[in-house]
């Protein structure tokens, strides 16, 4: 079968960027392709999480994803403040401001999407969160970056191998559950109505009952119903997500 090559993308962060220099940004998120790809098809983050060469995971209790997305930030912000100094100092009269505040991505608020095969990453953050409050609690420098995340986004998670696709292990989602997270789920029949991966299916049925039932804030939109499965409604869900999401918000502010 073929898996086509699949994102984790850092959303850009929510504050500490003022209007006038939001102005002269121009990298505004973080797209983070896979650290390698085998034979031109299987996407591998081994930089987030162990994987075989069809980028199937092994996830880890700890993997230091969570240090690795940290030091990412922090040099996305470095990036961020050089092109923004090139583009001020053009300007001298904002460039002299001190309304000017450079951001620093590690330490605002953090929204947080996988697609398709990107979501394994997704998967070993949910590994590190229990590691990190449950197992090594005492150990502040782990989990500096959790209570900055606000938001997870699932967009039609899977991958090559023949299970865990979704996280169902009732004590990593309660550990999730207390973190207070958002969590977004969007899916197509590309994934979960396949017949010859019938394991997608129920993984993430289980993923997003259980988190209900823990208490877990979720939404959950299935795309594309009607459609028959393809790479095109498949990818199409990056797109669709975003409709999905402001219709939500504005119904929700109706019955306000």
């Amino acid at each position: 079968s073929y898996h086509p090559e699949s994102h984790i993308v850092i959303v850009k962060p929510t504050r500490s960027v003022t209007p006038k220099l939001a102005r002269f940004m121009e990298i505004v998120d973080g797209d983070l392709d896979c650290s390698r790809m085998e034979f031109k098809t299987f996407a591998c983050y081994n930089n987030f999480v162990p994987s075989n060469n069809c980028g199937v995971p092994d996830h880890t209790p700890n993997h230091n994803a969570l240090l690795h997305l940290e030091r990412l930030l922090q040099s996305l912000t470095q990036l961020i403040m050089e092109h923004a100094r090139r583009k001020l100092s053009r300007h001298p009269t904002l460039a002299d401001s001190k309304e000017i505040i450079f951001p620093a991505l590690d330490k605002t608020d953090i929204q947080l999407m996988g697609f398709s095969k990107g979501c394994v990453v997704l998967n070993q953050f949910i590994y590190e969160f229990h590691y990190c409050k449950t197992l090594t609690p005492e150990d502040d420098s782990m989990c500096q970056l959790i209570p900055r995340i606000r938001h997870m986004f699932w967009l039609d998670g899977g991958h090559a191998g023949g299970k865990n696709t979704w996280i169902t292990s009732r004590s990593l989602l309660e550990t999730l559950t207390r973190l207070g997270i958002e969590i977004h789920i969007h899916v197509t029949p590309y994934q979960i109505n396949d017949d010859r991966r019938p394991w997608i299916r129920k993984e993430e049925k289980l993923f997003s009952d259980l988190l209900r039932r823990l208490g877990a804030s979720v939404k959950r939109f299935v795309h594309f119903e009607t459609e028959i499965p393809s790479l095109e409604t498949h990818f199409g869900v990056i797109t669709a997500y975003k409709l999905a999401e402001r219709r939500h918000s504005l119904m929700a502010v109706k019955d306000m």
